[in-house]
């Protein structure tokens, strides 16, 4: 048996590793200070990274070099720990919790360990699932799988009850999060029916409400805020968890505090806590019964209810459990360590039969997924979330659809924006990010059929490819670069590049450069707006204004446009097309003024191939009297992009409404 592979249960206020020992039993390692569970607490120290009970005994007097509750941190990519210039990650410091958690487990067991299943909360979406993976691999460690941390309770439980049929509910209230599951055990078969929880929702919260009531106590009486310091802060933390932590074992403690001198003797009654707190065991119970309604079943179906998180000791959480299901939850298992030893059974079973060796136990579990994967639509003027796999699906699952088809002549790009959640508001859901599939041949709008296969892997992780159904062809994919925000197109401020070339040939002289100025101003002043910026570029004459949103030089620009000769529209589009260089996420569109006579007409159909296919929009708008429309309709990316002006007011209306339509109606007056 493979015993180079281990569990851990990666915690916000604690971690556990735990290893499947000789005789194929799992057991938690001890931390090189004799601990069952490590803190997941970091404190910086000079040059040293310190985990554990130390760094969280020194958060007090060490306070701006110490971090906690990290967990509730994953994913999100605007968060760093700053410390002597070098900025963190929450995945980087995770993984100096679970290399202290590694090196620890090497010492203890005298060999190396560089294989892991690492546990995470149900109710983890995408992107923390994958800062997890990331988390291990800054430790040393390859990661088998993640592993929902209700099915490794369940695993755990069900090694201990195997050849009985069941149905379980796993409670799992831990130091920063909450899931509840409802998983049927069948013989050597776990599988779960359904899963919900909320990722921010702990035994945190209930210190939290513990420490403002406390401090709101301390300003009443001496007029002091000692949550205004962040080492009292701590203080405060460290002495509002401890009395949190004999409430469980007493109905009443005293809580003494000083901060500048003045002190506070507060008294404490089980009661009190629970009062301050009903809302979050109400948040619980809600989830609760949501679960049941998600398995369509009653709280008489449920045959066990099997508590895991530290946070499950609280006697108002028992409490609730025996108000709901009428009954006791189950006590045969130590819930700080549970679902280290589900993760250790997994690892070992993964390990084993990746080297071909007979697993310890035969046991197969199944998880579903906790959110629901949709794409953004855009539907009667609004952005909705179009599911596409529900939540609670058997993981890993699929589906595909394959009703895709280029919207534009020469497209060879296709955007998509997915979300995780259940409302049809996708504001309202877990953006997972802008995917722009590339590289999509090249034919006329709506000739290629394209087929988006969207999956859910063992893992609880997206992914997604998409084929081109003509030629069976894999297109590659990748995230979109660029600013540009789901909030940003809900509410009409993607970010926009507009450049305006104007044809200054001598066939414009006269009233026809003079509207043409006119319609441009009007054009300038109805489009500026967050995130937009315009270019004007003359043929002949180049740039005359470089991309800004500075209407005052827009408008001089454009005054200044004087007809001086012939009509090289090639190149007045390459200069344009250098100009929106490096514009990743940004809408591009190049408005194209003139009679549709130049120069030299197959270099621009080049050059306008060139933008589109890069995913530029073209608009033509053809003026006076001697005008090429089929020419100009070759060039505009789609029909209704070609506009046909031979009045001063018509042309002058005709970007008016242009503008209109590219701000969303925004401006429209």
């Amino acid at each position: 048996m493979s015993t180079r592979a281990v569990g851990i249960d990666l915690g916000t206020t604690f971690s556990a590793i735990a290893h499947v020992n000789k005789y194929g039993v799992p057991e938690i390692l001890h931390n090189a200070e004799g601990e069952r569970i490590t803190p997941s607490v970091i404190l910086f120290e000079g040059d040293e990274v310190i985990i554990g009970t130390y760094a969280k005994q020194s958060a007090v007097a060490y306070p701006e070099q110490v971090v906690e509750f990290i967990k509730r941190h994953m994913g999100d990519e605007d968060y760093t720990f700053e410390y002597r210039g070098e900025s963190y990650s929450p995945e980087r410091l995770s993984g100096f919790i679970l290399t202290k958690l590694k090196h620890d487990a090497e010492l203890r067991l005298g060999h190396r360990i560089d294989q892991a299943v690492i546990t995470v909360p149900a109710y983890f979406g995408d992107k923390q699932r994958r800062a997890t993976i990331r988390a291990g691999e800054y430790a040393g460690l390859k990661v088998l799988s993640l592993l929902n941390e209700p099915t490794a309770a369940a695993f755990a439980y069900g090694l201990s009850n195997m050849g009985e049929r069941k149905k379980v509910l796993v409670y799992d209230l831990g130091g920063g999060t909450f899931d509840v599951s409802i998983v049927e055990i069948n013989g050597r078969d776990i599988q779960v029916l359904a899963t919900t929880g909320d990722a921010q929702l702990g035994g945190k919260d209930w210190d939290d409400a513990l420490i403002q009531y406390a401090a709101d106590q301390f300003k009443a009486r001496h007029n002091l805020d000692p949550l205004d310091d962040l080492a009292a802060y701590h203080d405060l933390r460290s002495k509002a968890t401890s009395a949190k932590l004999s409430l469980s074992k007493r109905p009443k403690v005293n809580l003494f505090y000083d901060f500048k001198g003045k002190i506070l003797r507060l008294e404490l009654t089980r009661e009190k806590f629970e009062e301050l707190t009903q809302g979050l065991m109400s948040r619980c119970e809600a989830l609760t019964r949501d679960v049941l309604d998600d398995a369509k079943l009653q709280h008489g179906d449920i045959d066990t209810v099997v508590l895991a998180g530290g946070s499950t000791r609280m006697p108002m959480v028992r409490d609730m459990i025996k108000n709901v299901f009428a009954r006791d939850a189950a006590t045969d298992m130590n819930p700080d360590e549970c679902v280290a030893l589900g993760a250790a059974l997994t690892a070992a079973i993964e390990a084993s039969r990746a080297s071909g060796e007979a697993p310890p136990v035969d046991i197969r579990t199944h998880d579903v997924t906790s959110h629901s994967l949709g794409m953004v639509v855009y539907r009667d003027g609004k952005l909705y979330n179009s599911k596409i796999i529900e939540r609670n699906s058997r993981i890993p699952c699929e589906r595909t659809r394959d009703d895709y088809v280029t919207t534009h002549d020469g497209q060879s790009t296709m955007d998509l924006w997915l979300v995780q959640g259940e409302n049809v508001d996708p504001l309202e859901c877990a953006v997972l990010g802008h995917f722009e599939f590339y590289g999509i041949p090249i034919r006329g709008a709506g000739k290629s059929r394209l087929s988006v296969t969207f999956r859910y892997n063992a893992n609880g992780i997206v992914e997604v490819e998409s084929m081109d159904l003509d030629t069976g062809q894999t297109l590659a994919h990748r995230l979109a670069a660029g600013a540009v925000t789901l909030d940003d197109l809900a509410r009409n401020r993607a970010p926009m590049s507009v450049v305006l070339l104007v044809d200054c040939s001598g066939s414009m002289y006269g009233a026809n450069i003079e509207e043409a100025r006119k319609a441009a101003l009007s054009f300038v002043q109805r489009s500026l707006g967050p995130n937009r910026q315009i270019a004007v570029v003359a043929f002949p004459g180049g740039v005359i204004c470089p991309l800004t949103s500075d209407e005052a030089k827009l408008e001089s620009a454009v005054r200044g446009l004087t007809p001086i000769g012939s009509t090289p529209l090639a190149e007045g589009l390459l200069a344009a097309r250098e100009l929106m260089k490096n514009r990743a996420g940004v809408q591009r569109i190049y408005m194209v003024l003139t009679d549709g006579h130049p120069d030299d007409p197959e270099s621009a159909v080049a050059e306008v191939n060139r933008i589109r296919t890069s995913g530029g929009r073209v608009i033509t708008i053809g003026v006076g009297t001697q005008v090429r429309p089929d020419f100009l309709k070759s060039l505009a990316s789609r029909p209704e992009d070609y506009h046909f002006c031979n009045e001063s007011v018509e042309l002058q209306g005709t970007f008016i409404n242009l503008a209109t339509e590219l701000s969303g109606g925004q401006n429209a007056g």
